[in-house]
């Protein structure tokens, strides 16, 4: 007797004693009958199709939902929950899942959006809870204390929220507002609620300060959705390492070096690179009628000093800010023409 054939077209298979036997038999009852509640929805859970039960609360809460799934749905915290055209992120679960998974979600109002290293645009929807009417000032997690003029938001723990830090500028107000309102990152809490060291993900909780509005480096640009937002201290696309195209051919060809690695220490040490002339066959010439450039965003042009001497080499210097470590330097040679000759991308570390 094959004692696995029966177990498996009994729905037994894997489980070792009655209870587990018993369990399994009740999950496989409950998720027949799942779709019969009024209460079970579709819903996308981070963007894959699921069955959820959405619960109203006996507290008046709107903003609130209990949510439950069968035991082979699983959801964590931080996932978002897409449903009735609404985003709704996982904040609360209960680990114990033999039967039911169990948790709450919240009603996200806040897109935050900011800017990568790499210059992407990256948007986490956020809860914001009004805390104002217990508080008269005090700061709390996961609040928003209008006489402090602070937000209390709650977002996932990813790989690009990991990377957020403190004095980072967002715009919180209508993504068509003229001049936007702007706040700045001053606290994070990422262990108030995380369960990653299990795999059933996590909340970070940010603390936004007011900050104002800065016309020079807040702009207003294009999403990749096409729609239109606010980013503070946007970075235009770094520049490509490649020359600019031209219909004119350069008078010579040659290319840049410089000694150790392809970098340059903010705030560090200036760096000497050299340029080396060449024919098309790629032997050494004579030619001086060439200039120095470079490229870099144009917010931290006033970082980068270039000082042109003799002997086909240039030196440059950049100077320190948190925000422009992990950017690239552009630097190339064009001929007398102004037609690119080589060029060289330098990235731009932190030091120690």
């Amino acid at each position: 007797m094959d004692i696995n054939y029966f177990m498996k077209i009994q729905n037994a298979y894997g489980t070792k004693t009655k209870r587990e036997k018993e369990l399994a038999k009740v999950n496989r009852e409950m998720s027949k009958h799942f779709e019969d509640t009024f209460d079970t929805e579709t819903v996308l859970i981070n963007e894959v199709e699921a069955s959820l039960m959405i619960i109203k609360g006996t507290d008046g809460n709107t903003f609130k939902k209990k949510i439950k799934s069968c035991h082979d749905i699983k959801f964590n915290l931080g996932d978002y929950v897409t449903w009735n055209g609404q985003h709704w992120i996982v904040t609360l679960i209960d680990s114990d899942d033999k039967t039911w998974n169990c948790g709450y979600m919240y009603l996200c109002t806040v897109p935050l959006r900011w800017q990568n290293t790499d210059g992407k645009i990256i948007e986490r929807w956020a809860y914001s809870e009004d805390y104002t009417k217990y508080s008269s000032g005090a700061k709390g997690n996961n609040t928003l204390t209008l006489a402090d003029n602070q937000y209390g938001l709650a977002i996932p723990i990813d790989a690009e929220t990991k990377k957020l830090h403190r004095d980072l500028r967002f715009s919180i107000d209508l993504d068509d507002a003229i001049i936007p309102d702007v706040y700045k990152l001053t606290n994070r809490k990422v262990n108030l609620n995380n369960n990653e060291y299990f795999n059933r993900g996590g909340i970070m909780l940010l603390t936004l300060s007011f900050n104002s509005f800065n016309p020079d480096t807040d702009k207003y640009v294009t999403l990749d959705n096409g729609s239109k937002a606010w980013i503070c201290d946007y970075r235009p696309p770094a520049p490509s390492d490649q020359p600019e195209t031209s219909d004119k051919k350069p008078i010579c060809y040659g290319n840049i070096t410089c000694r150790g690695k392809q970098s340059i220490v903010a705030g560090g040490a200036t760096k000497t690179f050299t340029f080396t002339p060449t024919d098309d066959a790629g032997n050494e010439i004579e030619y001086t009628n060439f200039t120095w450039g470079y490229q870099i965003s144009e917010a931290f042009e006033p970082y980068v000093t270039q000082t042109i001497l003799s002997d086909n080499k240039c030196k440059i210097t950049v100077g320190y800010d948190i925000l422009i470590v992990g950017e690239h330097l552009l630097i190339y040679v064009a001929d007398e023409n102004g037609v690119r000759v080589t060029s060289i991308s330098i990235e731009i570390g932190g030091g120690l």
